[in-house]
């Protein structure tokens, strides 16, 4: 192999390294969202499990770590969002069950995720390795072709 062939394998190792970095970095986002999903579906499950502990007074959470006070707790009326914008009424127990649905969906996908950003890690680590190897070749060649 010429000088001039291993330059070129150089720079496509080069490229892919990039796109691979990229796919990474997508990765890691998809990531971090999905964990969050899996935060708040824990913390709504929680909630609805207790929630029958609390028929006679509640928070209401409002955002930005604000709540209010509310009375009469209706544990058996949960409006939940199926999807699509349509929103249902189901008991607290029903409603817990849907988001353990959810809650198993996310965690599977999350796992995937997980193994493609370690499969894509290993992929670049790789090529790393191969493209010093093939640097450090090409370093040896050029002083002798000058």
């Amino acid at each position: 192999m010429s000088i001039e062939d291993d330059e070129k394998d150089l720079n496509r190792m080069a490229i892919q390294a990039q796109m691979l970095q990229r796919q990474g970095q997508s990765l890691t986002g998809q990531i971090d969202a999905m964990q969050t999903t899996l935060n708040d579906l824990q913390a709504t499950i929680d909630t609805l499990d207790q929630l029958a502990k609390a028929k006679e007074v509640g928070l209401l959470p409002i955002g930005s770590g604000t709540y209010i006070t509310c009375k009469g707790v209706d544990a058996d009326q949960v409006l939940i969002s199926v999807g699509s914008g349509i929103i249902v009424g189901k008991k607290a127990p029903e409603a817990a069950e849907l988001l353990r649905k959810r809650y198993k969906s996310v965690s599977e996908a999350f796992d995937s995720a997980q193994k493609n950003l370690a499969s894509l890690n290993i992929q670049l680590q790789d090529l790393n390795a191969k493209a010093s190897v093939l640097a450090a070749r090409i370093e040896d060649v050029r002083p002798t072709q000058g």
